[in-house]
Order: structure tokens, then C-alpha cells, then sequence
């Protein structure tokens, strides 16, 4: 074998040999193909290789080293606790076993929970899972372990552009409320407005139901070629008190509507009083004068007079107009003009501007539409909303899908001063449409977490014992202690309740001053005509709401009312065939009506009836 692999051996030297006289005798000025492609390019892709691989690692350590200061540091540093918290992610927090943290925290007594800590509103859980605490109690909880926490407050405010700095304020589109008593011609003022704005816009006051606003209707008017501004037309119904003071608390200014004809009545009065208390500079229109007599003149001084009265209006300008005939509202137009300058001039129409800076408004009205779900009014005071941000608003974690303004017109932005209609994709298990609630556009993960605490406060406050209220599901209500005196010590919290049960029975009870509640479910077209039905029903000793929604009704409203058997009233919201069969099956009424006052007059005759109609549905 070894004889048979010499000559191999030896030609492979000979082809070694050769291979290397070849490469000797390359002319100068010639590359070696191997030498180039070969050996130098591996060695630096080699070498690249090796700089690389020391570069992450070294990448690698330097991140490991800084996760490893943010540990140390966040030893170091204070829990952070929000307003409200599960006990479970106290203990997590704490870094404290549950069972440890449930001792300091609850007493378990028939087969439920209740706070025992030293200043707390005694409240009850059904389970530990269900056991949410507020921040005061929290802390206890943690002074108890020997920790010091911190207060985390993810709850948004309004910004004030007062302590902003100048460079990222600009002006706002002044606000204007439209207010005064109930037919004296503030829609058509704003009609006529709107068409001297442009022709050919949509109006108002022919569609009215009734010819009576029942809701906050908005107008963009030019005062001047380059200044607009937003009048908010309010309701003058009385039944509408609390839609015409949001109006004034969101307002720069007021514009007082009083008929030449009537004078001063009662909801003119009731407006004059929601000026004082925001305290708003306002314009005095005497409306309708084209209605007026020989002896006009002296109809109006009279009224200025009785307006003079009033501390809120003895500054303000008086002006004679025709909101049918548009007499005057040039002069109009000036002097809300010489009223918004003056606000600018003293930065009260300052706000945040420009699409870095996140929108924030207040929501003046939520109603149901066919096709488009819940919309959202929504008053823009800073910031610029565009679509496909987040937002939270009341209970509502939303994206907003598509924006409109006054007149109904898609917009791809709005701006601070302006109200614009927002349909938005509800990303939150709450679908109760806010109302008179701040809106925030938020980072996503920030909306979640407003959402959560706002939904652990509901929460908290639903486990709240009857007697102490709902006032303590503030972070920063002052508690008072509940614990018993040094004479009651050891005795337990049922024997103290059974106690003061004792006590109350004593007090001897007349049946005759027992009034007899009847229960009814309401539906409105909008938040802010439900509010205003609430708040009258609300004074009515006799009936009691258990179920209140916008929208038609529906036959989950239905079941409701063949569980409570109890009458459903709804206001301009519709009856459709279905659930009205379902109605006159099970014998549930129904009384659908297209005014508030109107429907509010079918609620007090069910108040006072001594029995129901037998009537299954009512149009």
C-alpha cells in the first residue's frame, strides 16, 4: 500500500509545485482570482463578523446592566397605588402575601367581607375577588407592613391654558348661549344667522317638533369676514334646566333672547340666574319687534327696565332685533364682535392648538341614530381631534371613526371653539351613552387604565353599606372612623348592626305615611332630554325608574317591563312592530310621546291613577 501511494504523494507535490510556479509568473498588474475572492474577502467578512458579534454582546450587557438599575431603583422607590385597587394587586404591589394583606384589610362573616380598617366606609364584598379599596385604605394597609406608597392619578383633567406656555396657545372660535324663555325666537334668530352666513344651509325651527327645541342646537354665524363663532341654541322649556346651565358653564358669553311681546317670564328669569352664577358678560336682545304696536317703544323701555333689575345685567347692551325679519342683527353681529374682542384681549379665548397637542372638549348631548349608533356632541376646548384617535368619555373607551360639523358636513379635524358630531368604535364593555361628561383623547393604554379605575370606582361604591352613601368612592373623601368606643370593644360588627336595629324599631312608624312607589322605564332620543325627564321624575314621590336608555325601544325594554310589570314611557323614540306585538302579547303599555312636557303630563297621570290602564300599548 505504501509503495502504491508514493507516486500519488508525489504527483500531488508536482501539481503543488507547479500550481505555485504559476502564480509566480503572474505579470505585475494582474489579480489572482483565488488570492482576491478567496483569502482576503473571507478574512474581512470574518473579521466583520467578529466586530458584529462583539457589538451585540456588548449591546446586549449594557441593556442588562440598565434593566438591572431600573430593578434596583424600583426597590428603592414607593409602590405606586391609584385611586382604586383590587386586593389582589395590593398584595402584588406590596409584595405581601394575600392572606397577610386580607387580615389587615376584611373581616369575613357569613360568608362575606367587610372593611375593617381604622378610617374606611364600611362596606361589604361578596368574595375576595370582589374586594376593591379605595386609596386611604390602601394605605393604611400599607403603613401597616411599614410602606410608604405613592398616589397615582391617571384620572384627566381639563388643561388650563393660563399656565401653558405662550408658544402653544393660540385663539379659540369664541362659544356663545343662546338663552331665554320657551317660544321667544331663539331658533329662528339662529336660522336667520345661518342663512345670512350662507344660503341654501339646513334650518332648524320648521322641523321642530311642536315648534319647541327639545335639545342643544349649534350655529356657526361669521360676526366678521375673519371671526366666527358657535351659539349653542338652548331649550327654553322648563323642563330643561340643566341643558341650559351646562350651556352656560361651557359658554364665553350669552346672548339673552326675550320676546317684545311677552316680557319677562319664568325661564327668562331662571337664564338670568345661570348668567350671574357662571358669571358671563351677556348681550340683552328684545326679540320681535316687528310684532310690536304704535306704543312698541314704550313696551321695550319697560322690559329694559325690569332687566336693569338684575345685578347680572346692568352693564349689558341692549339691542331691539327681528329674528324673522333679520332687522338689526347687523348691529348684532358687531357687538357680540366688540364682546369676544374684549375676551381675546384679556386671554380668555387662549387654548391649545395644533395636532401634537391632544384633543380635549366636554360632550353636550349623546344620541342614537339608525346607521351611525351612538354620536357624540362634543365641544372642542383644546387640541385638535382627528379620527382614528382614542378617547374616554363618562364610561366610554372609544376610537373615533368619523367627524361632522354644525352643518352636518364631514371634517377631517376640529378645532378648539367648534362642536362637531363624532361617531366613534366603542371599545369598552359600557355602552350608556355619556352626557355633560369631559372628553379626552388619551394613548390607548391610558384610556384603558382611566376606564378600569372609573370602573372600580362604580364598583366600590355599589359594595358601600346604604347608610354612609356614595361620597366616600372619592380617592379623597375624608373618611370617618366607624370603629366602636372602648365600652363596645371585642363586641363584633353584626352584634353592633343588631343592635342599632333595636334601636330604630322604637321608633314606631305610621302606615299612613308610607307612600306607594310605582316603577316605569323611560327611553329617550338623546342623554340630554333623558336627564331632563330624570331630574323631574326624580321629584315624583311616587314612581321610581328602573331602567332608564336612548335609543327604541327594544325587547330587552319589553322583558324588563313584563318582570316589574310596569308601563315603559318613551320620548321621540319609536315603537317598531315587533316589540309592539311582543307588548300587546304580554299586556305591557307603552306610551310613546314626541315632547317632554308632554310625556312628563303621561307620568304624573300614571302617578295618580290608582290602577293601571289596561290598554297594552299607547302611540
Amino acid at each position: 500500500m505504501l509503495r502504491l501511494l508514493r507516486p500519488r504523494l508525489a504527483a500531488s507535490a508536482l501539481r503543488s509545485s507547479a500550481s505555485s510556479q504559476l502564480l509566480l509568473s503572474i505579470p505585475d498588474g494582474s489579480r489572482s482570482l483565488r488570492t482576491a475572492r478567496g483569502g482576503t474577502r473571507r478574512h474581512k467578512d470574518h473579521m466583520a463578523r467578529i466586530a458584529k458579534l462583539e457589538a451585540m454582546t456588548q449591546e446586549r450587557e449594557r441593556a442588562r446592566q440598565e434593566q438591572r438599575r431600573r430593578v434596583l431603583e424600583a426597590r428603592n422607590q414607593p409602590p405606586v397605588i391609584p385611586a382604586f385597587i383590587r386586593v389582589r394587586d395590593l398584595a402584588k404591589a406590596l409584595r405581601q402575601p394575600l392572606d397577610k394583606v386580607l387580615k389587615h384589610t376584611v373581616i369575613k362573616a357569613n360568608r362575606r367581607f367587610n372593611l375593617k380598617t381604622k378610617n374606611h366606609p364600611p362596606a361589604e364584598f361578596r368574595s375576595v375577588k370582589h374586594i376593591v379599596l379605595p386609596f386611604r385604605v390602601a394605605q393604611e394597609v400599607a403603613e401597616s407592613f411599614g410602606i410608604q406608597v405613592a398616589y397615582d392619578d391617571v384620572e384627566p383633567e381639563l388643561l388650563n391654558a393660563v399656565s401653558c406656555d405662550e408658544e402653544f396657545l393660540g385663539r379659540r372660535q369664541p362659544v356663545i348661549a343662546v338663552m331665554g324663555h320657551v317660544d321667544h325666537g331663539k331658533t329662528t334668530l339662529m336660522d336667520t344667522l345661518r342663512k345670512q352666513m350662507k344660503a341654501g344651509l339646513r334650518q332648524i325651527a320648521p322641523y321642530e317638533k311642536h315648534g319647541i327645541t327639545q335639545k342643544i342646537n349649534v350655529c356657526e354665524a361669521a360676526l366678521t369676514p375673519d371671526v366666527k363663532a358657535t351659539f349653542l341654541d338652548t331649550p327654553g322649556h322648563f323642563h330643561f334646566f340643566r341643558m341650559r346651565s351646562s350651556a352656560a358653564q361651557v359658554a364665553d358669553a350669552v346672548l339673552l333672547i326675550v320676546a317684545a311681546d311677552e316680557g319677562v317670564l319664568l325661564q327668562t328669569e331662571e337664564s338670568i340666574g345661570a348668567i350671574e352664577e357662571a358669571g358671563l358678560p351677556a348681550v340683552i336682545c328684545i326679540n320681535k319687534v316687528d310684532l310690536l304696536g304704535e306704543d312698541g317703544d314704550e313696551q321695550v323701555d319697560k322690559i329694559v327696565d325690569e332687566l336693569r333689575s338684575f345685578v347680572a345685567l346692568q352693564d349689558s347692551p341692549v339691542l331691539t332685533i327681528s329674528g324673522k325679519t333679520g332687522a338689526g342683527l347687523d348691529d348684532l353681529k358687531h357687538t357680540v364682535w366688540e364682546l369676544v374682542t374684549g375676551l381675546a384681549d384679556n386671554n380668555r379665548l387662549d387654548a391649545l392648538v395644533g395636532s401634537e397637542t391632544h384633543a380635549e372638549g366636554l360632550v353636550l348631548e349623546s344620541v342614537a341614530l339608525k346607521g351611525r349608533g351612538t354620536v357624540l356632541r362634543v365641544l372642542i376646548k383644546n387640541g385638535e381631534l382627528a379620527a382614528k384617535q382614542h378617547f374616554v368619555a363618562g364610561m366610554i373607551h372609544g376610537v373615533v371613526r368619523n367627524i361632522r360639523d354644525a352643518e352636518g358636513r364631514d371634517v377631517k379635524r376640529a378645532l378648539p371653539g367648534t362642536v362637531v358630531d363624532i361617531t366613534y368604535s366603542n371599545k369598552s364593555k359600557n355602552v350608556d351613552a355619556p352626557n355633560e361628561h369631559g372628553f379626552f383623547v388619551l394613548p390607548e393604554a391610558r384610556a384603558k387604565q382611566v376606564i378600569e379605575q372609573r370602573e372600580l370606582a362604580m364598583e366600590f361604591n355599589d359594595c358601600l353599606l346604604p347608610d354612609e352613601g356614595g361620597e366616600h368612592a372619592r380617592p379623597d373623601a375624608e373618611y370617618t372612623s366607624t370603629e366602636t368606643d372602648g365600652d363596645n370593644e371585642g363586641v363584633s360588627d353584626a352584634e353592633t348592626l343588631n343592635d342599632e336595629a333595636e334601636e330604630e324599631d322604637d321608633d314606631v312608624i305610621d302606615e299612613n305615611d308610607l307612600i306607594e312607589t310605582k316603577s316605569i322605564i323611560v327611553k329617550a332620543d338623546g342623554a340630554g332630554s333623558l336627564t331632563s325627564i330624570q331630574d323631574t321624575v326624580d321629584e315624583m314621590a311616587g314612581i321610581s325608574t328602573v331602567r332608564l336608555g336612548i335609543g327604541n325601544i327594544s325587547t330587552k325594554d319589553i322583558d324588563v317591563a313584563i318582570n316589574g310589570k310596569c308601563p315603559i314611557f318613551g320620548f321621540n323614540v319609536k315603537l317598531r312592530n315587533r316589540e309592539a306585538k311582543l307588548a300587546t302579547e304580554r299586556g305591557v303599555r307603552v306610551i310613546l310621546r314626541s315632547t317632554v312636557h308632554e310625556l312628563i303630563e303621561e307620568i304624573t297621570a300614571f302617578e295618580q291613577t290608582d290602577s293601571e290602564d289596561d290598554d297594552a300599548t299607547s302611540g
